[in-house]
């Protein structure tokens, strides 16, 4: 599916605080499916380099200077803009990244939207106990925090068992492939 199949696709409405796992297939963009809304107090978990993930949410209207990034990824990578960003984490650091997150959701106050960009990543480099428990602890912390979570995969690249897996820690899905 193109960008501009995307762009065709229905708006995705959630309720705040909802829990979505959103399967794509692997040439769409996660962020194009961002709800209209989305454009503040974004935190995006993504393996893409900081400018690459800047340049996509100001494409769809983000004000970059009110969301965050956490990049995935073994390199440093250089990012001077208005959107916040860390040092990179390794796919297996699920603890660093949750002890990040933790900080981002304070840092929102009650409202806002966290968008993991594939989870396939994580399943790659982490045991798919470890992934499952994570996606878990990750929702309940949004949902405490009464932030709207959506949780990306390339669904054909994930087995049924593992999506079933990952759907018990998640209010709804979508399947967008």
């Amino acid at each position: 599916m193109s960008a501009n199949e995307d762009a065709l696709q229905p708006e995705l409405s959630l309720e705040q605080g909802t829990q979505l796992l959103l399967s794509l297939s692997s040439m769409q963009s996660p962020i194009a499916h961002l709800p209209a809304d989305a454009s503040r107090n974004v935190i995006v978990v993504s393996s893409k380099p900081s400018a690459t993930v800047a340049d996509r949410l100001a494409e769809e209207g983000a004000e970059l200077s009110a969301v965050a990034h956490i990049p995935i990824s073994g390199a440093e990578t250089e990012y001077e803009g208005p959107m916040w960003t860390c040092d990179p984490l390794v796919p297996d650091d699920l603890t660093g990244l949750s002890m990040r997150l933790s900080r981002a959701f304070e840092a929102l106050g009650e409202s806002g939207y966290l968008l993991v960009e594939n989870l396939n990543v994580f399943l790659m480099y982490a045991a798919e106990n470890r992934v499952v428990r994570f996606v878990d602890h990750l929702t309940e912390l949004a949902e405490d925090h009464d932030i709207t979570g959506i949780y990306t995969l390339v669904g054909d690249a994930v087995g049924e068992e593992t999506c079933d897996r990952l759907r018990l820690s998640v209010d709804t899905e979508v399947d967008r492939r």
